[in-house]
């Protein structure tokens, strides 16, 4: 919690051995997700759909992690 607290959890992505351009797209998109949440910033279907790819590869690692 407070400020930095979502980059440490994106930098924690870097222990777990994700790929620095996964570590790097978590990364974008918590700052966009700040950009929409703060200042009303949108963002257009493309990316939407990059994000939801992101998050059907990255879902099943962490998934087997927890397990």
């Amino acid at each position: 919690s407070g400020q930095g607290a979502h980059e440490a959890e994106v930098s924690y992505l870097r222990i777990l051995r994700f790929t620095e351009k996964e570590v790097q797209f978590a990364d974008q998109m918590r700052y966009f997700r700040n950009g929409i949440l703060y200042y009303g910033t949108s963002l257009d279907g493309e990316y939407a759909e990059k994000v939801i790819e992101f998050t059907k590869k990255i879902y099943p690692k962490l998934k087997e992690m927890v397990n």
